[in-house]
């Protein structure tokens, strides 16, 4: 027998285990119509929704608004089935089965409604598959991104590790310190040959007496006249006496072969020299010339080599009559190094060196 819906609570029934409304014609089950076991509704029974409606008329059998529980005159509209114990033929008429035949032909004109909750649920079950699809596409595309950008990090990584293995293998196959002490050695030169070749032009004169208001320019001119050159104001860049004091103290230089005795102090006025020959001896500063050509530079030594033993005579200067000497000016390396080989040339008697 197929079933019905309940208009109370949405489930289907057998048409004989409920009850249908006389006013609105829905079907009720049993539980939702109130009707107790063994008794069955009558066709003048009315549901809840129809009862509510009816005007109150200040009769106890008028239902309440609201009320979760049915009323007493319910009672009346029910009747208990044939050969029930609880059955009263007193109180209401068992129904014949034509009765029953008729109402379960009216039942079964109905047609049953439609399930609505099963097309909701499909239509949100659409919508879910919608989402489901768009949040697959982000994802997909997501996944892309972060893919290439995985490629790219893995890339620059790839590079790092290359450049890390080049740093490696250079660390590992750099030059020992010895070779370390060779290239400092060897810069050393070529910084010492540069600042020689810029003093190419230079001629140190020594050995002459200071003044307190000398003039070194003129002095220099003096001696060029003396030795047989006559020098003119722009072949002299300048003429000033050395600004520096040596005096020798125990250091090891750069070079292997030179073991020397050196300090610097500025601004001394004479130059205090101590070798390995004698005691100290005072020196005035030597003056230092620039010149504008260096055949003039080499033309004054050559006079000078050709004058040896030139003196200070008629050259106007506060002192005793003594030597001076005119050399080419040296760096401070080389300086160093002229005066250990003389000093060994003196100690060896050594004609020349």
């Amino acid at each position: 027998m197929p079933g019905v819906k309940c208009g109370g609570c949405a489930r289907f029934a057998s048409a004989l285990d409920g009850a249908k409304c006389g006013k609105c014609n829905l079907f009720y089950c049993r539980i939702c119509a109130g009707i107790p076991p063994n008794t069955r509704a009558s066709s003048k029974w009315r549901c809840l929704e129809c009862k509510k409606n009816v005007a109150r008329d200040n009769r106890n059998e008028t239902p309440v608004r609201g009320t979760a529980q049915s009323p007493p005159s319910d009672v009346a509209g029910i009747m208990t089935i044939a050969g029930s114990p609880d059955a009263t033929t007193s109180s209401v008429a068992s129904p014949t089965p034509s009765e029953v035949s008729i109402a379960y032909a009216t039942i079964n004109k109905q047609p049953p409604a439609p399930c609505m909750d099963l097309q909701v649920i499909l239509v949100e079950l659409r919508a879910v598959r919608a989402e489901i699809q768009v949040f697959r596409k982000e994802m997909e595309v997501e996944m892309a991104e972060l893919k290439t950008t995985l490629n790219s990090c893995s890339t620059r990584i790839d590079g790092l590790e290359t450049r890390v293995d080049a740093l490696e293998k250079l660390a590992t196959s750099s030059p020992s310190n010895s070779n370390v002490d060779g290239i400092v050695e060897d810069l050393m030169r070529e910084l010492n040959d540069r600042d020689q070749d810029l003093l190419a032009n230079d001629i140190e004169v020594s050995n002459l007496p200071e003044g307190k208001a000398e003039n070194p320019a003129h002095i220099f001119k003096v001696i060029g006249h003396k030795l047989g050159i006559s020098l003119d104001d722009r072949d002299i860049v300048s003429a000033e006496r050395d600004a520096q004091c040596l005096s020798y103290k125990h250091i090891n230089y750069a070079w292997p072969q030179l073991s020397l005795y050196y300090i610097l102090c500025d601004g001394g006025r004479q130059l205090n020299v101590t070798n390995s020959a004698g005691p100290a001896e005072s020196r005035p500063r030597p003056i230092v010339v620039p010149l504008a050509r260096r055949d003039l530079r080499d033309q004054l030594l050559d006079s000078a080599r050709a004058r040896r033993g030139a003196t200070t005579a008629d050259l106007d200067l506060p002192a005793p009559v003594q030597r001076f000497f005119l050399n080419e000016r040296l760096t401070k390396p080389n300086r160093l190094l002229f005066r250990k080989a003389r000093d060994a040339a003196n100690a060896l008697g050594w004609k020349f060196f």
